[in-house]
């Protein structure tokens, strides 16, 4: 008896190890797959208010940095996948300060039709105090995307 305990712990933790060693597998991937160029269509927090502009996803230590620009002007923040809902669902979640108000975007990831990323997302104050979130879209910007 005591043998089957110590070979079903030793079974346990070598599928805990490589669940692990998956689940960092699938974050790297959708960092690669996540960087790039998109052009960006979106609805400011509690307005009606609608813009357009480009984001820039790079790779960075922890994640991605993101560069943001909208209306000529540039800001810059930091994306990590990170998980939402009692089910664990991957999002990529965007934190960047603009006009001095810290902002968060919780986007769910998807493709295109030519296996681009497409995100799409809710776009909020990070303090909660947001009563009418943002709707934001991004769109792979591979076709023909220069930097102004």
């Amino acid at each position: 008896m005591k043998k089957t305990y110590v070979i079903f712990v030793l079974m346990f933790l070598c599928r805990a190890i490589i669940f692990s060693q998956e689940n960092d597998n699938e974050i790297s991937f959708l960092y690669d797959f996540l960087k790039g160029k998109y052009e960006l269509i979106d609805r400011y927090p509690d307005s009606n208010e609608t813009y357009t502009g480009r984001v820039e996803f790079k790779k960075s230590d922890d994640g991605l940095k993101v560069v943001r620009s909208v209306d000529g002007a540039e800001t810059e923040g930091t994306g990590k996948i990170e998980t939402a809902t009692a089910d664990s669902i991957k999002v990529f979640r965007v934190r960047f300060n603009e006009k001095g108000s810290d902002y968060e975007i919780t986007y769910l990831i998807n493709s295109d039709l030519d296996n681009y990323a497409r995100l799409t997302g809710y776009f909020y104050l990070k303090t909660g105090d947001t009563r009418k979130p943002g709707i934001e879209a991004l769109f792979s910007g591979h076709m023909g995307y220069e930097k102004k």
